[in-house]
């Protein structure tokens, strides 16, 4: 609750939470039909609220027979291996789509080429999508199938990475990426059911309770509400619906969504909450926006390289500025510095036209804010209840030893900087941003005070720990702060009589146990509107 109190016992009513105190003042509420349940004094938690978790798709990535995420491979090679395999499997032509590949988490430490994948896959195009979901790999056969060669222009917020030769490697970046995706199998709203249906008690089993998925179309939204209809939807889920790259077709999104938009009202299920735009690309590809160039190695420098923009930023700030004076939620794909700045002045800018508290536009990733960045989010979140960062810790473990390697030593010690925040008083939101990172919110807990990257490349603490944050903080921010951005704050997120009942209890003291054991801590039991939906074998 607002002061973090800790309270022995709670009684529960229906779906809703009807009193929270002592052990002797709770059980005088009980009946004869009423179940006790002693947890033996572990820890209880309002439900986890992942306000970044692109769960349809990842899903349907999980449900994939190709797998080549670290620790399954940990070189080329063996994902060459992976390849092979599944072309033996296929006819000829066929496609082998997989995910979730990390440069820097393979021996080589490089990006896979083309010619990595000819060899074992001549006859089968192959796309192999990087774990950061903003670059991925073709072979030349999906590359000849889009017709990609020596002479295909860079597409508007997008690379094809060539050789010296000017040839393409296979690597596509951003927006580029579309001209391989665009051509794979079609993926229906009918495989999106199957797959979540079949993982969504997986998020259960780490305390998850709500999630905001931040890219859906169509497809994804019937997914969700034929689930949900079904009876097996067992997390909340709220909404982000992808802005596509036009302005017509950015107000035909808006026409089409406008009706379904349910913030504040009595949905709480399932919730059309809002859009996406895109800024600029990624800190693992090197396609964030910057203010100066990245680096590459930690310590080299990527000369001429500050990344780029996804669409004109003219047109981005027409696409923001479209939304927010239709009164829809926006989250703003933000990760490097410059890209930052233009998020919040667009912010400022299309509040001062139409001032409309409570809309409570966010950035998403928010990896490497200026000062000028966090003045701007102290006076939106002050004066107009938007400019609220929704943040991943664990993305300084999971894909840290690439990312500390590309913003250097000198900016790696100012990103994620969640202590400012907190000292500041910029309220923020926990997040994984799975399939990129895995969704248990342990790992954040973790990572958040720790700020250890996986492998140790670059060190074990490139980041420092000057901001490092509690648990206390981190807890908050995957609770009541994240259920403010998916606009549930008066229904979910804390411990107190009135809210509904989504609670987790935990095997250990989240707040008395040493920070290194909090990325194993793991539920025991896991209810939503009072009803359980993940109860431990043990």
């Amino acid at each position: 609750d607002a002061a973090d109190s800790i309270s022995q016992a709670i009684a529960v009513s229906g779906n809703k939470i009807t009193a929270v105190g002592s052990n002797d003042a709770v059980r005088q509420l009980a009946g004869p039909q009423t179940e006790l349940v002693d947890v033996g004094g572990n820890t209880i938690t309002p439900g986890l609220i992942d306000t970044h978790n692109h769960f349809a798709w990842g899903a349907l990535d999980e449900s994939s027979p190709l797998n080549i995420e670290y620790p399954a491979v940990t070189s080329i090679e063996d994902i060459r291996e992976q390849v092979r395999l599944a072309a033996g499997d296929l006819a000829a032509g066929e496609w082998i789509i997989g995910s979730r590949w990390d440069a820097g988490k393979l021996t080589e430490n490089r990006d896979i080429s083309a010619a990595d994948l000819d060899e074992v896959s001549s006859d089968n195009p192959v796309w192999l999508l990087h774990t950061s979901a903003h670059y991925g790999v073709a072979n030349t056969r999906a590359l000849e199938l889009a017709g990609i060669d020596a002479n295909t222009e860079d597409p508007d917020g997008g690379v094809i990475v060539r050789d010296d030769a000017g040839n393409p490697t296979g690597i596509l970046t951003d927006q580029a990426m579309a001209l391989v995706a665009a051509i794979t199998p079609d993926v229906s709203a009918e495989d999106f059911v199957s797959a979540v249906t079949e993982r969504v008690d997986f998020l259960n089993a780490e305390g998850i309770t709500t999630i905001k998925d931040p890219e859906i179309d169509q497809r994804h939204w019937d997914a969700y509400m034929t689930i949900n209809e079904g009876g097996d939807l067992s997390v909340r889920v709220f909404t982000l619906w992808r802005v596509p790259d036009t302005m017509n077709e950015a107000r035909e999104l808006l026409q089409h969504i406008k009706p379904m938009m349910n913030t504040g009202g009595d949905a709480v299920d399932l919730i059309s909450g809002g859009v996406k735009i895109y800024i600029d690309g990624s800190g693992t590809a090197r396609t964030a926006w910057m203010y100066s160039d990245w680096n590459e190695n930690f310590t080299d420098i990527d000369e001429g390289n500050t990344g780029l923009t996804y669409l004109e930023t003219d047109l981005l700030f027409e696409q923001i500025q479209l939304f927010h004076d239709a009164g829809v939620h926006i989250g703003t794909h933000a990760i490097g510095d410059r890209a930052f700045d233009f998020t919040l002045d667009s912010y400022a800018r299309v509040l001062a036209d139409k001032p409309t508290a409570g809309l409570r536009h966010s950035i998403i990733h928010s990896n490497l804010p200026t000062e000028h960045a966090m003045d701007l989010m102290v006076e939106l979140q002050r004066d107009h209840d938007a400019g609220y960062p929704e943040i991943q810790p664990a993305f300084l473990w999971w894909i840290g030893d690439v990312y500390a390697g590309n913003f250097g030593p000198e900016r790696s010690q100012h990103v994620l900087p969640l202590r400012t925040f907190t000292e500041r008083g910029i309220r923020w939101a926990g997040s994984s941003d799975f399939n990129v990172a895995p969704y248990a919110p342990r790992y954040a807990l973790w990572a958040a005070s720790a700020r250890e990257a996986m492998l140790g490349t670059y060190g074990e603490n490139p980041w420092g720990t000057n901001e490092s944050i509690s648990v206390h903080d981190t807890l908050r921010a995957y609770t009541i702060n994240a259920a403010h951005q998916v606009f549930l704050e008066h229904k979910i997120g804390s411990i107190e009589a009135g809210k509904l009942a989504d609670i987790v209890v935990w095997n250990r003291d989240l707040y008395s146990i040493p920070v290194d054991e909090l990325k194993e801590v793991k539920p025991v039991l896991t209810l939503l509107n009072g009803e359980v939906v993940y109860r431990a074998s043990n």
